[in-house]
């Protein structure tokens, strides 16, 4: 005799609950040469719930079946908000496509639902891997960096004459701090471009691959973020800075034109990018940051 539902002990019903929810079945092996392709979406059985359901003029099993569209639902919503560009370019039925086969992989693990993107960009990247939608990870790391900055915190900006007061002696030892926020995104393939093109009232044109690689600082503004897109010199100088090397350091690692150096600095404290100068005897001697190698 089956038991109602309010004789079993709340966490195992709580138990059988969740895993009707996320239940699932293997998906068929897809080789990643026919991304984008179709995906079978098996209806998985509810039998582990609808037993300990009252029937009451619906289905026990339709009933469980609600839930799970409404989950599912909400989880694809989530995912697109997080990834709108992303969705626009593959389409929204291949977008919902995905969105089942990476709940698969990646249920939800909080009650905020933000971060049921994180694994996303990476998950993409396994899947498109060897096809000619690779660039669709690098596209997803962008916009996860966007959701980044936009969660975070930010720091007040320092102004330009930190710098200035530093002695010219120690400038190349100095150490400037950026915002905690800023990402950092760096890809084979035009991605920066593909975000603009597909912005609210764009008209969301194909983009030529043949425009190459784009590395792209994601960092805060007034009204939330603001994307740059670098030359891969300036890129590599702004992380080595943000991997907390010194300005000298930072601009030998990057080959950065010390021609460049000026206009470079004179951008990253014109946005509001660096929070703190450090001069040497700042942190010599056991005090503050110490410089890596």
């Amino acid at each position: 005799m089956t038991l109602p539902p309010e004789a079993l002990p709340l966490a195992e019903l709580q138990a059988r609950f969740a895993s009707a929810l996320r239940a699932g079945v293997p998906r068929s092996n897809e080789a990643a040469s026919e991304f984008p392709s179709d995906v079978t979406l098996p209806r998985v059985s509810t039998t582990a719930l609808a037993e300990c359901i009252v029937d009451d003029g619906l289905a026990p099993a339709a009933r469980v079946q609600v839930y799970r569209n409404n989950v599912q639902a909400m989880f694809e919503g989530a995912l697109a908000r997080t990834y709108p560009v992303l969705k626009r370019r593959v389409g929204e039925d291949y977008f919902a496509r995905l969105a089942v086969e990476y709940r698969q992989d990646h249920p939800s693990q909080s009650g905020d639902l933000h971060w049921v993107g994180m694994h996303f960009p990476e998950w993409l990247g396994l899947r498109a891997a060897g096809s000619d939608y690779a660039w669709l990870a690098d596209l997803a790391r962008l916009e996860w960096a966007c959701e980044e900055v936009l969660v975070s915190d930010s720091l007040p900006a320092a102004q330009a004459d930190a710098l200035a007061r530093v002695p010219p002696e120690d400038v190349a030892d100095a150490l400037l701090s950026l915002q905690p926020r800023l990402q950092l995104v760096s890809s084979a393939f035009p991605v920066w471009s593909v975000w603009q093109a597909n912005q609210p009232g764009a008209p969301g044109d194909a983009v030529d691959p043949s425009l190459g690689p784009q590395q792209v600082v994601v960092a805060p503004d007034a009204v939330g973020l603001v994307l740059h897109s670098l030359p891969v010199d300036q890129f590599r100088f702004v992380e080595e800075l943000a991997a907390g090397r010194t300005l000298g350091r930072a601009l030998d690692a990057s080959g950065l034109a010390v021609e460049r150096l000026a206009a470079t600095l004179a951008w990253l404290f014109g946005a509001g990018l660096v929070t703190a100068v450090s001069p040497r005897n700042a942190y010599s001697h056991g005090e503050g940051e110490t410089p890596t190698s």
